[in-house]
C-alpha cells in the first residue's frame, strides 16, 4: 500500500515539473492547426528537423477537446518511450533532401 502512493506521488510530482517546464501555448479553437514549436509555423526546414526529431506536435481537435499530438516519432522512442532526449538523431544533414534516385542517374 506504501509502496502504490509512493509511486502515485512521484509520477504526479514528475508530471508536474514537465507540465511547469514546457511553455506551449494551451491548445483551444484559437490555435488548432497550428504546430508546435512555433517557429514550425513559418519555416519549412524547420518543419523537416522537428519532424526527423519526433519533436513536431499539432493542437488538434477530437470532438469537444482539444489536444497537442505528435505527428512523428523516431524508431528509439518507440523501443524506449521514457528516452525523450533527442541526442544526435536529430542532426539532419543538409545533403538529406538531395540524395535519391534522380541524384545518383546524373
Amino acid at each position: 500500500m506504501l509502496i502504490h502512493w509512493l509511486g502515485t506521488g512521484l509520477l504526479l510530482g514528475a508530471s508536474t515539473v514537465l507540465c511547469l517546464a514546457e511553455d506551449r501555448p494551451p491548445c483551444n479553437s484559437e490555435n488548432v492547426g497550428e504546430m508546435w514549436p512555433e517557429t514550425a509555423n513559418h519555416d519549412h526546414k524547420e518543419v523537416v528537423r522537428l519532424a526527423r526529431c519526433g519533436q513536431l506536435q499539432m493542437c488538434v481537435q477530437h470532438g469537444k477537446k482539444f489536444r497537442w499530438e505528435s505527428l512523428t516519432v523516431r524508431i528509439d522512442q518507440l523501443r524506449d518511450p521514457a528516452k525523450l532526449d533527442p541526442g544526435d538523431a536529430c542532426e539532419v544533414s543538409p545533403k538529406a533532401g538531395n540524395s535519391g534516385p534522380s541524384s545518383a542517374a546524373k
